[in-house]
């Protein structure tokens, strides 16, 4: 019998093993450059044959089992080992930077990141038509681990199976088999080496699972007047949340208000509609007071240069963590109790699959940045935000940014056009649903049987 393409049908039995790997993989990069392709094509039914497969978890490429084993892989920034090609530490802060730029510049008039330590995951080409959950996951699990508030996190998150794409269908068919999700397990059936695509309800079972507190919110787009108002008011109150934890301190009140960027302990948050997820990294108000959601999005590969800046920026910027606090982290957790009375929520669709302002350019402002450093005082989480002012060209300034320095920098507006999420494509989907993580101590057993049920905060 001839071995044939699953895909064309060719006959494949005289091309050597890489030659037949290069075969499917041009399958899958017409499939990626041809996503809507004319019906009339008759590669167009190659492309859409393949999509159908891979979606319904139906096909693998049986000669990426070795291409997965090498490039399936997990980092996180307190690891002494540089990062994979596909991660990328260091964003955070300059995409900080080039929000102060356009703040400079009269554009953004205020925006709130996330911790910044987190880390960006691409897709990379043998998960990319069904993997950005997974890289969602993998982002979450990068922030989670890294993070100095709850550091008995850590241990959860790394034993006693550590994260990867194909660790975390393991992750969820253990959450399963011990009770989490029953809904999910009927529609999903069995993940294991399937392309399948997951979900923001199955994500958050495999974290619960591991007792790192989750939480679900669903929103449903039903007055169109109202829009995605609700959706977007949610996020920015979410990344505010610190600002107001910080509002009994003066101080603290007098230096939050004085800085128009503003990082935070927060953990980024998935969000997710009926065919792609991402993760909010957090948000820019414009002059015209539009609220722009700035994500990490696993299907858009930044380009060499920005990968470059921040890899730089994250060499200067964050501190190797010690052994002890490594110790730390592996420590066991102590159990608490709560009581509270979950509510069945209904499963999420686990498909997978702005508008820019005009943006000036020029260099008439230089400006000075002052990091912000997050403290952790008697188990509480502060922040400690200091001035980023800005200064009039040519004003002596020892420590401001030099504008020769940053002359190989990546455009200010090109930065921010690559995290900013276009909500025209927001508008075209009535239904989302966010997976966060409120950063409380680690779920107790009691804790943990009481979440085996999924449960939501419903918001219309």
């Amino acid at each position: 019998m001839s071995l044939q393409c699953q895909l064309c049908w060719a006959n494949i039995d005289d091309l050597s093993v890489p030659e037949r790997q290069r075969h499917y993989d041009a399958h899958l990069e017409e499939s990626e450059r041809n996503p809507y392709p004319q019906a009339n094509s008759s590669s167009s039914t190659t492309s859409k044959n393949l999509r159908s497969w891979l979606s319904k978890g139906k096909l693998r490429n049986p000669m990426t089992a070795n291409v997965e084993k090498s490039q399936d892989v997990f980092w996180y920034p307190a690891m002494h080992t540089p990062p994979p090609k596909n991660f990328i530490p260091g964003l955070i802060p300059v995409l900080k930077k080039a929000l102060l730029q356009s703040h400079a510049k009269g554009t953004t008039i205020r925006a709130v990141l996330c911790y910044e330590g987190a880390v960006y995951i691409s897709r990379q080409m043998w998960d990319a038509s069904w993997g950005c959950g997974y890289r969602n996951f993998l982002m979450s699990c990068a922030a989670l681990m890294d993070q100095p508030y709850q550091p008995m996190y850590f241990p959860l998150l790394d034993q006693p199976i550590s994260p990867g794409v194909r660790n975390l269908q393991a992750w969820i068919e253990e959450a399963w088999n011990s009770g989490f999700d029953i809904e999910g397990r009927v529609q999903l059936k069995r993940l294991v080496d399937t392309n399948k695509w997951i979900g923001t309800s199955d994500i958050c079972a495999a974290f619960l699972s591991r007792g790192i507190p989750a939480e679900l919110v669903d929103f449903e787009v039903k007055d169109p007047k109202k829009g995605l108002t609700p959706l977007t008011n949610w996020i920015v109150q979410y990344f505010n949340k610190y600002n107001k934890h910080n509002s009994g301190s003066t101080i603290n009140t007098a230096l939050l208000g004085a800085s128009p960027v503003q990082g935070t302990p927060c953990m980024p948050l998935i969000v997710q509609d009926n065919k792609h997820s991402r993760l909010v990294i957090g948000y820019e108000m414009t002059k015209i007071g539009a609220v722009s959601l700035l994500v990490f999005d696993p299907s858009k590969l930044p380009s060499k240069h920005l990968r470059s800046v921040a890899l730089n920026t994250s060499t200067n910027s964050f501190s190797v963590r010690s052994q002890g606090s490594d110790n730390k982290r592996r420590e066991s957790i102590s159990q608490t109790d709560d009581m509270n009375k979950p509510i069945k929520v209904n499963h999420a669709n686990s498909e997978d699959n702005g508008s820019d302002a005009a943006w000036t350019d020029g260099d008439d402002n230089e400006i000075e940045f002052v990091e912000e450093r997050m403290q952790n005082r008697s188990g509480d989480i502060e922040m400690k935000s200091e001035v980023q002012k800005v200064t009039e060209k040519g004003t002596k300034n020892t420590n401001k940014i030099d504008k020769d320095i940053s002359v190989n920098e990546p455009s200010y507006r090109d930065v921010l056009k690559h995290f900013r999420w276009d909500t025209r494509l927001l508008q075209r989907t009535h239904k989302y649903q966010i997976l966060y993580f409120p950063l409380d101590e680690p779920l107790s057993k009691s804790e943990m049987k009481r979440r085996k049920i999924l449960t939501s905060e419903q918001i219309t």
